[in-house]
C-alpha cells in the first residue's frame, strides 16, 4: 500500500488536476506505462486493490470523520477513477488515507500484543523507510504447516501431543515487527492554490516584477483561460522547486528564467508560457509576483474597462424579470456577455439604445453558441433590454 502511495505521489503530485484524475481510469493509466515501469506499478496496484477489498468493509471512520454508507460501498478496480486511488485529506482521497490508517492500526495493535508477550518494547519504523521485512506476512496456511511439521508428535496409542510453547515462540519470531509511524507527503493538486509560497521564499528569495513588465504581460495574456493554464505551469514548477529544496542555491537559482526551468527541468515546450514577455523577463525569483499577476488576470472583472454608457442600472421590473429568467438561461451566456463586453464595449460605437437581444444574437454567433442555447436565451430574456443594460444583465446573471 505504501509503495502505491509513493509511486502515485512521485508521478502525479504537482502534475495533475482533480478534473484530470477524475477522467483517468486506473487500468488505462497502467496500460499506457512503459514496460520497464509497468511491472512495479502493477505489483503495487494489485496489493493496494487487494488490501482495499479485504479491509474496506471494516473501515468506518478517518480520524473524527465518519464514513457514509455510500463511501463504504466503494470497491476500487481497474475501471475506477484515479481520483479514488490518490491519498488526500479531502473528498475521494480521504478513502485511501482511511484505508491506510486502518491497516496500520491493526498492524500496530498486533505488534504491541506480541511485544508485551515477549517482554520488550516494540520498535518503530517510518512508513517512508518501510521494507518487506518490517511487515507481518503470515497466514493460516503457514501456521498449519509449522504446526504439523514441528509442533505435533504421536504418543502412546496414537495420542496427539501439541507443543504449544514452541508454537508460541515461533509466532513471536514471525510477528515481532516494528510499529509503523505513518509519514505520507501531502499530495499537491495542480490548479489548487499555491500553498508553499512562504516555503518558496526560504529556497529562493523573491523579487517584484517591474510595472511595465506586468502591463505587457497583461496585454499578452488577456483571457482568464490562458492565464489559468499558465498558472498551472507555475504551480508545477513551485512543486518541483520545493521538492529539490536544498539542492538549489538560494543565491544563484533565482537568476534562472522560469521558461528555461520549465523547458530544461520539466521538459515542457519552449512556448509553455503563453507570453513572450513572461518567457523573457520572469525569473525564478519573480514567481510570487508572477502568480499575483496571473490571479489578477483570472479574477479580472470583464466590465472593468467597459464604457459607463453600457453599465446603466436596470429598472426594477427588468431586473426582477432577468432574475426570474436566470434558471432557464444557459451558463454560456455569462461567458458571452463578459467576453463581448471586454472586447467590444470599451469603445462607444454601439448605440446605448440599440436592442440588446439583437446585438447578443451576433455575439452568440461569434462564440458558436448552439442553436438550443441561443433559443433558450431568446425565449427567456425579457423584452425591453437595451445595450446600456449590458453590464448590469451580466452582473445579475453572474451572481451566485
Amino acid at each position: 500500500v505504501f509503495e502505491w502511495h509513493a509511486l502515485v505521489i512521485s508521478h502525479f503530485s504537482g502534475r495533475i488536476t482533480r478534473a484530470e484524475a477524475a477522467n483517468m481510469r486506473v487500468g488505462e493509466f497502467l496500460s499506457n506505462l512503459p514496460p520497464t515501469d509497468r511491472v512495479k506499478w502493477e505489483r503495487a496496484y494489485d496489493q493496494f486493490e487487494q488490501a482495499w477489498h479485504i479491509a474496506w468493509p471494516y473501515v468506518d471512520r478517518y480520524e473524527c470523520r465518519i464514513l457514509t454508507e455510500n463511501l463504504k460501498k466503494i470497491m476500487v478496480n481497474r475501471n475506477s477513477e484515479m481520483l479514488w486511488c490518490i491519498a488526500d485529506s479531502e473528498n475521494e482521497g480521504m478513502c485511501p488515507l482511511a484505508l491506510t490508517s486502518w491497516l496500520v492500526g491493526r498492524h500496530n495493535e498486533l505488534v504491541q500484543v506480541v511485544s508485551a508477550a515477549m517482554g520488550y518494547p516494540a520498535r518503530k519504523v517510518s512508513s517512508r523507510l518501510l521494507g518487506q521485512h518490517d511487515i507481518i506476512y503470515y497466514d493460516e496456511a503457514a501456521l498449519m504447516r509449522f504446526l504439523r511439521s514441528r509442533c505435533v508428535t504421536y504418543g502412546v496409542g496414537g495420542k496427539l501431543n501439541f507443543d504449544f510453547k514452541q508454537m508460541e515462540h515461533h509466532l513471536g519470531r514471525e510477528l515481532s515487527k516494528p510499529e509503523i509511524t505513518v509519514e505520507l507527503r501531502g499530495f499537491q493538486w495542480l490548479g489548487d492554490n499555491v500553498s508553499g509560497n512562504n516555503e518558496l521564499k526560504s529556497v529562493i528569495k523573491q523579487k517584484d516584477l517591474m510595472p511595465d513588465t506586468i502591463e505587457r504581460m497583461k496585454a499578452e495574456m488577456s483571457s482568464a483561460s490562458m492565464a489559468n493554464l499558465c498558472l498551472q505551469k507555475v504551480q508545477m514548477s513551485v512543486s518541483f522547486i520545493l521538492k529539490s529544496g536544498g539542492g538549489l542555491s538560494t543565491e544563484q537559482a533565482g537568476e534562472m528564467l522560469l521558461s528555461n526551468y520549465l523547458q530544461t527541468i520539466l521538459s515542457e515546450s519552449p512556448d509553455s508560457l503563453p507570453s513572450a514577455t513572461a518567457r523573457a523577463q520572469v525569473h525564478l525569483w519573480h514567481i510570487d509576483s508572477f502568480v499575483k499577476v496571473l490571479r489578477q488576470i483570472i479574477n479580472k472583472d470583464p466590465l472593468e474597462s467597459v464604457d459607463p454608457k453600457y453599465k446603466v442600472e436596470l429598472p426594477k421590473e427588468l431586473e426582477d424579470a432577468v432574475k426570474s429568467a436566470k434558471p432557464h438561461i444557459p451558463e454560456i451566456l455569462i461567458e458571452v456577455l463578459g467576453s463581448f463586453a471586454e472586447a467590444r464595449l470599451t469603445e462607444t460605437y454601439l448605440g446605448e439604445n440599440y436592442s440588446l437581444i439583437e446585438v447578443l444574437g451576433t455575439a452568440m454567433d461569434e462564440f458558436d453558441v448552439s442553436r438550443e442555447d441561443a433559443a433558450a436565451v431568446n425565449d427567456n430574456l425579457p423584452e425591453g433590454l437595451l445595450m446600456k443594460h449590458w453590464g448590469m444583465v451580466y452582473r445579475v446573471l453572474n451572481q451566485s
